[in-house]
């Protein structure tokens, strides 16, 4: 199985070198994280960490490695997705972790298998520290779905007093993200043969009437805060899928539009789908026979800690002292795991290193990012679990 690995780079390429991708992708699904999850388990109990398999949804499994301290001191995890998107389209052999000009190339090499790494020997590492606080790893499942893997991580009831999600920033320290939901609209006609305009009302023509005001107040959002928009980039809303219509010879009875919302701090889904319904509200009290439903299907909060919060400061400092500079602070577009950490009252940074490629058909992470990342972390456990 190849558990030797100590070095972060040799490390890292044996997790590339293991398919985990996402079975909620690719027109023929990946394998899932189980895998992977028995090698992080045997390198994991090679150095006599404790272990925890997690597996609620079967095939999903999320492991949880933890070092106790003497008693006392503060809790630190290290929090990385297992799981990849899909191997297909990929230029090359996508499991090579092949390594040319000082960068590692393949599926997972930047998003996240580099930073997980760095969190396997950090926990390692803390065996021999004599710290008073826990150091936990937590590698998770479906991170590139819908998060399952650290949403159960927490319901089994696992805590920290702060969290890393090393998912790669290129060394910059994430302190906010937007969040997100998602809605389904149906708006409903009433179906007939396409000759009996008497009869029919068209719904996808209803439609049309919704789609200009949401693009109307779509234009409102990025115009909401003027010149002084939030770190994350203003809040964003747009229809993703539009279904309707069963034939082109009858009036159709239904369209559905899903929508995709990005909050930033301070919003929740349900103060978007009030946004929104003023908007069906008001069509419907001035649009003949528009009548539609609005429904919530899924969301995830959105992320923020104070730049000035002691874990940014420990973070930076020690960010610092790897790169020979100070980190940037600065708030992001996406979505990670950390959101759901900051809901259970864990304070977390979003810190990795520099990849590029996310999702497509080339990735590459920097190695020497990757051992400043790993260097860091060890510091980082030190200082804080001390």
């Amino acid at each position: 199985m190849g558990i030797s690995y100590d070095d972060v780079i040799s490390l890292a390429q044996k997790l590339v070198q293991i398919d985990s991708s996402n079975p909620d992708f690719g027109s023929t699904p990946g394998p899932g994280e189980t895998a992977i999850a028995k090698y992080i388990t045997a390198w994991l109990q090679d150095r006599d960490v404790e272990t925890h398999w997690i597996e609620p949804t079967p095939g999903r499994p999320s492991v949880v490695g933890i070092v106790r301290g003497s008693g006392g001191g503060k809790t630190l995890m290290f929090n990385g997705h297992m799981d990849t998107v899909t191997l297909l389209g990929y230029n090359g052999n996508p499991l090579s972790g092949d390594i040319v000009d000082g960068n590692m190339y393949g599926r997972g090499t930047a998003d996240m298998k580099s930073g997980l790494a760095a969190g396997m020997l950090a926990l390692a590492s803390a065996k021999s520290k004599n710290l008073r606080g826990d150091v936990i790893l937590a590698a998770v499942a479906d991170e590139e779905s819908e998060s399952v893997g650290t949403e159960q991580v927490l319901q089994a009831g696992w805590r920290a007093d702060a969290a890393i999600v090393a998912e790669p920033t290129e060394m910059a320290l994430i302190n906010t993200h937007k969040g997100l939901a998602l809605f389904e609209v149906d708006i409903h006609g009433v179906a007939s043969h396409g000759s009996r305009a008497d009869l029919g009302v068209d719904a996808i023509c209803k439609a049309g009437y919704f789609l200009v005001k949401l693009d109307r107040h779509s234009q409102a959002l990025q115009q909401r805060f003027g010149d002084k928009k939030p770190e994350t980039g203003a809040p964003n809303i747009h229809a993703g899928v539009i279904r309707g219509g069963e034939e082109i010879a009858s009036y159709p009875a239904l369209c559905t539009i899903s929508i995709e919302r990005r909050t930033i701090a301070g919003e929740t889904a349900e103060t978007v789908r009030h946004e929104l319904l003023r908007i069906l509200e008001s069509l419907a009290a001035t649009i003949p026979d528009f009548k539609f439903n609005l429904r919530s299907t899924f969301s995830r909060a959105p992320f923020f800690i104070p730049r000035d919060h002691d874990f940014v400061d420990l973070v930076g400092k020690h960010a610092a002292k790897v790169t020979g500079m100070k980190p940037t602070i600065k708030g992001e577009t996406y979505w990670t795991d950390v959101a759901l950490l900051d809901e259970v009252g864990i304070p977390g940074l979003v810190w990795g290193p520099k990849g590029y490629g996310l999702h497509s058909k080339t990735e590459w992470v920097e190695i020497e990012s990757v051992r400043q990342l790993a260097e860091a972390f060890v510091g980082i456990t030190e200082d804080f679990c001390k």
